[in-house]
Protein backbone atom coordinates (compact mmCIF):
# COMPACT_ATOMS: atom_id res chain seq x y z
CA UNK A 1 0.00 0.00 0.00
CA UNK A 2 2.08 3.22 -1.30
CA UNK A 3 2.56 5.85 2.18
CA UNK A 4 -0.03 8.32 2.21
CA UNK A 5 0.52 11.70 1.48
CA UNK A 6 -0.78 15.12 3.48
CA UNK A 7 -1.15 18.68 3.06
CA UNK A 8 0.18 19.78 5.03
CA UNK A 9 0.08 23.89 4.06
CA UNK A 10 -1.73 25.83 1.44
CA UNK A 11 -1.40 29.41 0.36
CA UNK A 12 -3.51 31.64 -2.88
CA UNK A 13 -3.32 34.89 -3.72
CA UNK A 14 -6.36 36.11 -6.26
CA UNK A 15 -8.48 39.06 -7.27
CA UNK A 16 -10.60 38.57 -4.11
CA UNK A 17 -7.58 39.14 -1.87
CA UNK A 18 -3.79 39.24 -1.33
CA UNK A 19 -4.06 35.92 0.85
CA UNK A 20 -6.05 32.95 1.46
CA UNK A 21 -8.27 34.03 3.70
CA UNK A 22 -9.01 36.74 2.07
CA UNK A 23 -10.09 35.25 -0.98
CA UNK A 24 -12.07 32.62 1.23
CA UNK A 25 -14.19 35.03 3.24
CA UNK A 26 -14.73 36.88 -0.68
CA UNK A 27 -15.86 33.28 -1.72
CA UNK A 28 -17.89 32.56 0.97
CA UNK A 29 -19.86 35.61 1.11
CA UNK A 30 -20.72 35.67 -2.94
CA UNK A 31 -18.88 38.27 -3.71
CA UNK A 32 -16.41 38.83 -7.46
CA UNK A 33 -13.06 40.47 -7.72
CA UNK A 34 -14.02 41.24 -11.38
CA UNK A 35 -14.22 44.18 -12.20
CA UNK A 36 -13.57 46.84 -15.47
CA UNK A 37 -9.81 48.43 -15.75
CA UNK A 38 -8.83 50.76 -16.96
CA UNK A 39 -5.04 49.44 -17.68
CA UNK A 40 -6.39 46.88 -20.42
CA UNK A 41 -7.04 50.15 -22.80
CA UNK A 42 -9.80 49.33 -25.71
CA UNK A 43 -7.66 50.78 -28.00
CA UNK A 44 -5.41 47.30 -27.52
CA UNK A 45 -7.36 44.96 -25.84
CA UNK A 46 -10.38 43.24 -26.89
CA UNK A 47 -11.75 42.83 -23.75
CA UNK A 48 -11.04 45.28 -20.08
CA UNK A 49 -13.45 43.07 -18.05
CA UNK A 50 -10.47 41.13 -15.87
CA UNK A 51 -9.68 40.20 -12.31
CA UNK A 52 -6.31 41.38 -11.63
CA UNK A 53 -4.68 41.74 -8.30
CA UNK A 54 -4.39 44.82 -6.28
CA UNK A 55 -1.68 45.15 -4.02
CA UNK A 56 0.76 42.82 -5.55
CA UNK A 57 4.05 45.44 -5.05
CA UNK A 58 3.00 45.56 -1.04
CA UNK A 59 2.44 41.98 -0.52
CA UNK A 60 5.96 41.34 -2.42
CA UNK A 61 7.96 44.16 -1.29
CA UNK A 62 10.23 40.70 1.50
CA UNK A 63 12.04 40.04 -2.18
CA UNK A 64 15.44 40.87 -3.05
CA UNK A 65 16.97 43.45 -5.84
CA UNK A 66 17.65 40.88 -8.52
CA UNK A 67 14.06 39.44 -8.04
CA UNK A 68 12.59 42.37 -8.84
CA UNK A 69 14.32 42.88 -11.67
CA UNK A 70 12.33 39.93 -13.22
CA UNK A 71 9.64 42.14 -13.44
CA UNK A 72 7.14 39.87 -14.28
CA UNK A 73 4.01 39.00 -12.26
CA UNK A 74 3.66 35.45 -12.41
CA UNK A 75 7.00 35.39 -10.61
CA UNK A 76 5.66 37.31 -7.72
CA UNK A 77 2.03 36.11 -7.72
CA UNK A 78 3.91 32.67 -7.15
CA UNK A 79 6.15 33.78 -4.54
CA UNK A 80 3.64 35.31 -2.47
CA UNK A 81 1.12 32.43 -2.65
CA UNK A 82 5.04 30.19 -1.89
CA UNK A 83 6.02 32.15 1.66
CA UNK A 84 2.67 32.44 2.62
CA UNK A 85 1.86 28.33 2.16
CA UNK A 86 5.47 27.37 3.87
CA UNK A 87 4.29 29.77 6.62
CA UNK A 88 0.92 27.75 7.06
CA UNK A 89 2.32 24.78 7.19
CA UNK A 90 4.70 25.76 10.54
CA UNK A 91 7.82 25.27 8.49
CA UNK A 92 8.89 28.50 9.56
CA UNK A 93 9.50 26.44 12.90
CA UNK A 94 11.27 23.78 12.10
CA UNK A 95 14.06 25.00 10.03
CA UNK A 96 16.52 23.79 11.18
CA UNK A 97 15.15 20.26 11.27
CA UNK A 98 14.32 20.05 7.71
CA UNK A 99 16.45 18.16 5.20
CA UNK A 100 16.77 21.10 2.46
CA UNK A 101 17.91 18.34 -0.20
CA UNK A 102 14.59 15.98 0.46
CA UNK A 103 12.36 19.40 -0.51
CA UNK A 104 10.89 19.22 -3.95
CA UNK A 105 9.18 22.48 -5.76
CA UNK A 106 7.23 21.87 -8.29
CA UNK A 107 5.13 24.90 -9.61
CA UNK A 108 3.76 25.52 -13.12
CA UNK A 109 2.60 28.25 -15.59
CA UNK A 110 0.79 27.89 -18.91
CA UNK A 111 2.46 31.25 -20.09
CA UNK A 112 4.91 32.49 -17.68
CA UNK A 113 6.61 36.01 -18.26
CA UNK A 114 4.55 36.84 -21.17
CA UNK A 115 3.62 40.59 -19.84
CA UNK A 116 7.74 41.14 -18.86
CA UNK A 117 8.03 39.98 -22.89
CA UNK A 118 5.28 42.60 -24.04
CA UNK A 119 6.74 45.47 -22.42
CA UNK A 120 10.46 44.92 -23.52
CA UNK A 121 9.06 44.71 -27.18
CA UNK A 122 7.04 48.04 -26.58
CA UNK A 123 10.42 49.29 -24.74
CA UNK A 124 12.43 48.41 -28.14
CA UNK A 125 9.66 49.76 -30.46
CA UNK A 126 9.58 53.36 -28.27
CA UNK A 127 13.25 53.46 -28.19
CA UNK A 128 14.18 52.20 -31.89
CA UNK A 129 16.89 50.21 -29.74
CA UNK A 130 17.20 46.36 -30.43
CA UNK A 131 18.46 45.43 -26.88
CA UNK A 132 16.27 44.27 -23.99
CA UNK A 133 16.66 43.65 -20.42
CA UNK A 134 19.35 41.46 -19.89
CA UNK A 135 16.87 39.78 -16.97
CA UNK A 136 14.12 39.02 -19.97
CA UNK A 137 14.93 35.62 -20.69
CA UNK A 138 15.53 34.20 -17.34
CA UNK A 139 11.75 35.89 -16.27
CA UNK A 140 10.11 34.62 -19.23
CA UNK A 141 10.83 31.03 -18.59
CA UNK A 142 8.40 28.78 -16.53
CA UNK A 143 10.59 27.10 -14.75
CA UNK A 144 12.09 30.75 -13.04
CA UNK A 145 8.78 30.68 -10.64
CA UNK A 146 10.31 27.29 -9.14
CA UNK A 147 13.69 28.62 -9.80
CA UNK A 148 13.48 31.85 -7.75
CA UNK A 149 11.12 29.84 -4.88
CA UNK A 150 13.90 27.13 -4.14
CA UNK A 151 16.47 30.45 -4.07
CA UNK A 152 14.60 32.45 -1.78
CA UNK A 153 13.64 29.91 0.37
CA UNK A 154 16.67 27.45 0.52
CA UNK A 155 15.10 24.55 -1.08
CA UNK A 156 17.39 22.40 -2.93
CA UNK A 157 15.45 19.04 -3.92
CA UNK A 158 13.98 17.89 -7.15
CA UNK A 159 12.22 20.60 -9.18
CA UNK A 160 9.49 20.64 -12.10
CA UNK A 161 7.87 23.22 -14.00
CA UNK A 162 4.53 21.55 -15.51
CA UNK A 163 3.25 24.03 -18.47
CA UNK A 164 -0.22 22.06 -19.13
CA UNK A 165 -2.51 24.97 -19.87
CA UNK A 166 -5.46 25.29 -17.99
CA UNK A 167 -4.36 22.29 -16.07
CA UNK A 168 -0.42 22.99 -15.15
CA UNK A 169 -1.42 23.71 -11.23
CA UNK A 170 -2.92 20.65 -10.57
CA UNK A 171 -0.46 18.84 -11.99
CA UNK A 172 2.01 20.05 -10.53
CA UNK A 173 0.16 18.94 -7.06
CA UNK A 174 0.08 15.57 -8.78
CA UNK A 175 3.63 15.60 -9.84
CA UNK A 176 5.01 16.94 -6.31
CA UNK A 177 3.02 13.56 -5.01
CA UNK A 178 4.65 10.81 -7.34
CA UNK A 179 8.42 12.07 -6.04
CA UNK A 180 7.27 11.84 -2.38
CA UNK A 181 5.78 8.67 -2.77
CA UNK A 182 8.90 7.27 -5.17
CA UNK A 183 10.67 8.26 -1.82
CA UNK A 184 12.70 11.24 -3.68
CA UNK A 185 11.50 13.96 -1.41
CA UNK A 186 9.89 14.30 1.65
CA UNK A 187 8.14 17.76 1.47
CA UNK A 188 6.98 18.77 -1.90
CA UNK A 189 5.34 22.85 -2.19
CA UNK A 190 3.49 22.67 -5.72
CA UNK A 191 1.21 24.90 -7.45
CA UNK A 192 1.43 27.35 -9.94
CA UNK A 193 1.17 31.10 -10.92
CA UNK A 194 -0.47 33.08 -13.79
CA UNK A 195 -0.33 36.31 -15.52
CA UNK A 196 -0.85 36.72 -18.77
CA UNK A 197 -2.27 40.42 -19.40
CA UNK A 198 -0.80 41.04 -23.28
CA UNK A 199 -2.86 42.32 -26.09
CA UNK A 200 -1.90 39.18 -28.22
CA UNK A 201 -2.70 36.75 -25.62
CA UNK A 202 -6.17 38.15 -24.33
CA UNK A 203 -7.48 39.46 -28.03
CA UNK A 204 -6.60 35.64 -28.96
CA UNK A 205 -8.82 34.17 -26.16
CA UNK A 206 -11.42 36.78 -27.83
CA UNK A 207 -10.85 36.03 -31.52
CA UNK A 208 -11.17 32.18 -30.83
CA UNK A 209 -14.38 33.37 -28.68
CA UNK A 210 -13.53 31.71 -25.60
CA UNK A 211 -12.93 34.56 -23.50
CA UNK A 212 -16.30 36.29 -22.07
CA UNK A 213 -18.19 38.34 -25.22
CA UNK A 214 -21.01 40.31 -23.71
CA UNK A 215 -23.99 40.90 -26.05
CA UNK A 216 -26.14 43.94 -26.67
CA UNK A 217 -27.95 44.42 -23.15
CA UNK A 218 -25.93 41.42 -21.20
CA UNK A 219 -26.40 41.95 -17.48
CA UNK A 220 -22.65 42.65 -17.36
CA UNK A 221 -22.92 45.88 -18.54
CA UNK A 222 -24.71 47.54 -15.87
CA UNK A 223 -22.40 45.46 -13.38
CA UNK A 224 -19.00 43.83 -14.52
CA UNK A 225 -18.55 41.37 -11.53
CA UNK A 226 -21.40 39.38 -13.52
CA UNK A 227 -19.62 38.53 -16.37
CA UNK A 228 -18.27 35.25 -15.11
CA UNK A 229 -21.46 32.62 -14.90
CA UNK A 230 -20.21 29.28 -14.76
CA UNK A 231 -23.34 26.95 -15.79
CA UNK A 232 -25.72 29.81 -16.63
CA UNK A 233 -27.98 30.11 -19.50
CA UNK A 234 -26.41 32.79 -20.26
CA UNK A 235 -22.60 31.85 -20.07
CA UNK A 236 -20.59 33.54 -22.62
CA UNK A 237 -17.12 32.41 -22.62
CA UNK A 238 -14.40 33.00 -19.33
CA UNK A 239 -13.07 36.30 -17.48
CA UNK A 240 -9.32 36.09 -17.33
CA UNK A 241 -7.69 36.63 -14.54
CA UNK A 242 -4.72 36.17 -12.54
CA UNK A 243 -3.17 34.61 -9.59
CA UNK A 244 -1.64 31.86 -7.58
CA UNK A 245 -2.09 29.04 -5.54
CA UNK A 246 0.14 26.93 -3.65
CA UNK A 247 0.19 23.60 -1.18
CA UNK A 248 2.94 21.79 0.74
CA UNK A 249 2.59 18.00 0.56
CA UNK A 250 4.55 15.89 3.48
CA UNK A 251 4.75 12.14 4.04
CA UNK A 252 3.22 10.50 6.94
CA UNK A 253 7.31 10.00 8.19
CA UNK A 254 7.76 13.52 7.71
CA UNK A 255 4.71 14.90 9.02
CA UNK A 256 5.47 12.76 12.38
CA UNK A 257 8.98 13.72 12.63
CA UNK A 258 8.48 17.38 11.87
CA UNK A 259 5.08 17.66 14.16
CA UNK A 260 3.46 18.94 11.67
CA UNK A 261 -0.49 19.27 11.34
CA UNK A 262 -2.08 17.43 8.11
CA UNK A 263 -5.06 19.69 6.61
CA UNK A 264 -6.33 16.87 4.27
CA UNK A 265 -5.01 13.61 2.61
CA UNK A 266 -4.57 13.86 -0.99
CA UNK A 267 -6.00 10.31 -1.32
CA UNK A 268 -6.54 10.04 -4.88
CA UNK A 269 -5.19 12.31 -8.22
CA UNK A 270 -5.06 10.70 -12.04
CA UNK A 271 -3.25 12.68 -15.21
CA UNK A 272 -4.30 11.65 -18.53
CA UNK A 273 -4.62 13.30 -22.33
CA UNK A 274 -7.31 13.39 -24.49
CA UNK A 275 -5.96 12.74 -27.87
CA UNK A 276 -8.39 14.44 -29.82
CA UNK A 277 -8.79 18.47 -30.18
CA UNK A 278 -6.43 21.48 -29.28
CA UNK A 279 -8.94 23.19 -27.30
CA UNK A 280 -12.64 21.09 -27.40
CA UNK A 281 -12.14 18.81 -24.19
CA UNK A 282 -13.17 15.11 -24.76
CA UNK A 283 -16.16 13.86 -22.65
CA UNK A 284 -14.81 10.17 -22.64
CA UNK A 285 -11.20 10.88 -21.89
CA UNK A 286 -12.51 13.08 -18.88
CA UNK A 287 -14.99 10.80 -17.83
CA UNK A 288 -12.19 8.75 -17.39
CA UNK A 289 -9.82 10.75 -15.92
CA UNK A 290 -12.37 11.04 -12.89
CA UNK A 291 -12.74 7.39 -12.49
CA UNK A 292 -9.09 6.92 -12.54
CA UNK A 293 -8.37 9.02 -9.73
CA UNK A 294 -11.05 7.35 -7.61
CA UNK A 295 -10.15 3.97 -8.75
CA UNK A 296 -6.26 5.31 -6.98
CA UNK A 297 -7.91 6.53 -3.94
CA UNK A 298 -10.04 3.43 -3.69
CA UNK A 299 -12.94 5.17 -3.46
CA UNK A 300 -16.66 4.86 -4.78
CA UNK A 301 -18.26 8.05 -6.47
CA UNK A 302 -20.90 8.24 -3.32
CA UNK A 303 -17.94 8.85 -0.82
CA UNK A 304 -17.04 12.36 -2.62
CA UNK A 305 -19.26 14.80 -1.10
CA UNK A 306 -18.65 17.61 -3.36
CA UNK A 307 -17.23 18.35 -6.86
CA UNK A 308 -15.50 21.36 -6.90
CA UNK A 309 -15.57 22.14 -11.05
CA UNK A 310 -13.34 23.25 -13.79
CA UNK A 311 -16.46 25.15 -14.59
CA UNK A 312 -15.09 28.05 -17.27
CA UNK A 313 -18.55 29.57 -17.81
CA UNK A 314 -17.88 28.55 -21.69
CA UNK A 315 -21.00 27.16 -23.61
CA UNK A 316 -18.62 23.65 -24.40
CA UNK A 317 -16.85 23.06 -21.11
CA UNK A 318 -19.96 23.81 -19.10
CA UNK A 319 -22.34 21.47 -20.89
CA UNK A 320 -19.31 18.40 -21.38
CA UNK A 321 -18.63 18.73 -17.57
CA UNK A 322 -22.17 18.54 -16.37
CA UNK A 323 -22.51 15.28 -18.87
CA UNK A 324 -19.31 13.70 -17.22
CA UNK A 325 -20.68 14.41 -13.45
CA UNK A 326 -24.03 12.48 -14.38
CA UNK A 327 -22.11 9.93 -16.05
CA UNK A 328 -19.91 8.86 -13.01
CA UNK A 329 -22.04 10.23 -10.65
CA UNK A 330 -25.50 9.78 -11.46
CA UNK A 331 -28.60 12.22 -11.81
CA UNK A 332 -28.98 15.06 -9.84
CA UNK A 333 -30.51 13.03 -7.26
CA UNK A 334 -26.98 11.38 -6.67
CA UNK A 335 -24.60 13.31 -7.89
CA UNK A 336 -22.89 15.70 -4.95
CA UNK A 337 -22.91 19.38 -5.19
CA UNK A 338 -21.08 20.93 -7.99
CA UNK A 339 -20.09 24.59 -7.99
CA UNK A 340 -17.53 26.54 -9.70
CA UNK A 341 -15.50 29.43 -7.79
CA UNK A 342 -14.51 31.26 -11.43
CA UNK A 343 -17.71 32.70 -11.19
CA UNK A 344 -15.81 35.13 -8.52
CA UNK A 345 -12.38 34.84 -9.76
CA UNK A 346 -12.48 34.42 -12.94
CA UNK A 347 -10.24 31.71 -14.92
CA UNK A 348 -6.52 32.27 -13.89
CA UNK A 349 -5.59 29.98 -16.28
CA UNK A 350 -2.33 27.47 -15.01
CA UNK A 351 -2.80 28.80 -11.62
CA UNK A 352 -6.56 28.04 -11.67
CA UNK A 353 -6.35 24.10 -10.74
CA UNK A 354 -3.99 25.17 -7.67
CA UNK A 355 -6.20 28.24 -6.57
CA UNK A 356 -8.83 25.77 -6.42
CA UNK A 357 -7.26 22.57 -4.30
CA UNK A 358 -6.89 25.35 -1.72
CA UNK A 359 -10.52 26.34 -1.76
CA UNK A 360 -11.31 22.32 -1.74
CA UNK A 361 -8.67 22.59 1.56
CA UNK A 362 -10.98 25.42 3.28
CA UNK A 363 -13.87 23.78 2.46
CA UNK A 364 -12.72 20.70 3.70
CA UNK A 365 -12.08 22.56 7.38
CA UNK A 366 -14.66 24.96 7.31
CA UNK A 367 -17.37 22.25 5.76
CA UNK A 368 -18.55 24.82 3.89
CA UNK A 369 -19.05 24.47 0.01
CA UNK A 370 -18.13 27.76 -2.10
CA UNK A 371 -21.07 29.08 -4.90
CA UNK A 372 -21.16 28.87 -7.95
CA UNK A 373 -22.10 33.37 -8.39
CA UNK A 374 -24.31 34.84 -10.94
CA UNK A 375 -25.86 31.75 -11.30
CA UNK A 376 -28.81 31.47 -13.93
CA UNK A 377 -30.57 28.07 -14.08
CA UNK A 378 -30.10 26.85 -18.02
CA UNK A 379 -32.72 23.94 -18.53
CA UNK A 380 -30.20 21.34 -20.26
CA UNK A 381 -27.68 22.09 -17.09
CA UNK A 382 -29.66 20.22 -14.30
CA UNK A 383 -27.15 19.70 -11.35
CA UNK A 384 -27.14 20.86 -8.09
CA UNK A 385 -24.70 23.89 -8.71
CA UNK A 386 -24.98 25.84 -5.28
CA UNK A 387 -25.68 29.11 -6.76
CA UNK A 388 -24.82 32.03 -5.14
CA UNK A 389 -24.96 30.98 -1.61
CA UNK A 390 -22.47 29.27 0.01
CA UNK A 391 -23.71 26.25 1.87
CA UNK A 392 -22.99 24.31 5.06
CA UNK A 393 -22.30 20.65 4.13
CA UNK A 394 -20.82 17.71 6.08
CA UNK A 395 -17.82 16.94 3.85
CA UNK A 396 -15.47 14.46 4.10
CA UNK A 397 -13.97 13.98 0.97
CA UNK A 398 -13.86 16.62 -2.21
CA UNK A 399 -12.74 15.97 -5.49
CA UNK A 400 -11.85 18.83 -8.01
CA UNK A 401 -11.16 18.65 -11.62
CA UNK A 402 -9.08 21.09 -14.30
CA UNK A 403 -8.89 20.72 -18.08
CA UNK A 404 -6.38 22.77 -20.60
CA UNK A 405 -5.70 23.22 -24.06
CA UNK A 406 -4.17 20.28 -25.78
CA UNK A 407 -6.09 17.97 -24.43
CA UNK A 408 -4.68 18.18 -20.69
CA UNK A 409 -6.54 16.54 -17.85
CA UNK A 410 -6.20 16.02 -13.68
CA UNK A 411 -8.48 15.13 -10.69
CA UNK A 412 -7.62 15.98 -7.30
CA UNK A 413 -9.11 13.85 -4.51
CA UNK A 414 -8.42 15.45 -0.99
CA UNK A 415 -10.44 13.75 2.37
CA UNK A 416 -10.11 14.69 6.04
CA UNK A 417 -6.80 13.31 7.54
CA UNK A 418 -8.03 10.39 9.72
CA UNK A 419 -7.80 10.66 13.21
Amino acid sequence: MAEPVFVVGHGAITCLGIDMDATWRGLIAGESGIRRHASLDREQYLQDVAGLVEGLEAASRNEDREFARLSARFLSLAMVAARAAWADAGLGGVEDRIDRDRVAVAVGSAFGGMDFLEAQQARMRKRKDLSTSPFLVPGLLVNQAGGQISQQLRLYGPGVAPANACASGGHAIIMGAMMLRAGDADLALCGAGESAFTPAIVNGFSTMKALFNARPGDRSEADASQASRPFSRDRSGFVMSEGAGMVVLATGKAVERLGLTPQAELAGYAMNSDGYHMATPSPERIRRCVELALEKAGMGPEEIDYYNAHGTSTTINDQVETGVVKQVFGDRAKAPPVSSIKGAIGHTLGAASAVEAAACLRALRDQVVPPTVNHVPDPELDLDYVPDEARAARLDAVMSASFGFGGTNNVLIFRKPRG
